[in-house]
């Protein structure tokens, strides 16, 4: 695929700004990223002339789209990892509080997650801790999901649990192989238990 080219071309009196990629497909893509920015995947072939007709003629819905991105809130802020940040568990919000200790670790406390560190500015470590806490208590939480729904489950109560690997998975909540294994996203323990 070619570098993009950034283009401009007047539709009904508007101006439409887009980024013009050549490819050897076949047909033209036009795409609206979140940000607005207009994205127009073109077959090496296709004249200026037939884009821009087409671009006139999906212009109704490329502004739809850019006005559906604008409507959404703006992305969360990246987290600090600073006292009084909120984070979530089984759907409920806890303030963190960071405390300078000895050793590393992480308490849910009330409404505080407390997390205790040598060094209360390195964000890196407390990250980390809270990772490894979310990730332990996805592991035991899950499993006992499971064992209570086979348990309670009349035909699967003569089965085996099947092994179940928590991980971060930035686009799926879960999966499973055909061997049976179970992955599930270790965010899900920030949701409400359902």
């Amino acid at each position: 695929m070619n570098a993009a080219t950034a283009r401009t071309i007047e539709v009904n009196g508007q101006r439409l700004s887009f980024s013009l990629r050549r490819s050897p497909r076949r047909t033209l893509a036009i795409s609206v990223e979140p940000d607005g920015r207009v994205v127009v995947t073109a077959p090496e072939l296709a004249s200026p002339e037939r884009i821009e007709v087409i671009l006139a003629r999906r212009f109704p819905w490329i502004k739809r789209q850019q006005r559906y991105f604008e409507a959404l809130p703006p992305p969360p802020t990246p987290r600090q990892w600073v006292s009084g940040e909120t984070h979530r568990y089984l759907g409920r919000q806890y303030r963190l509080k960071v405390i300078a200790g000895e050793t590393t670790s992480v308490r849910l406390t009330g409404s505080y997650f407390h997390v205790t560190t040598p060094d209360p500015t390195n964000t890196a470590a407390i990250e980390q801790a809270m990772a490894a806490w979310y990730h332990s208590h996805a592991r035991t939480l899950f499993a006992a999901r499971m064992a209570k729904i086979l348990k309670d489950t009349t035909w699967l109560r003569d089965l085996t649990a099947p092994p179940i690997t928590v991980r971060h998975m930035p686009k799926r909540w879960g999966s499973a192989t055909p061997s049976g294994r179970i992955y599930l996203n270790v965010d899900l323990v920030k949701l409400p238990p359902g």
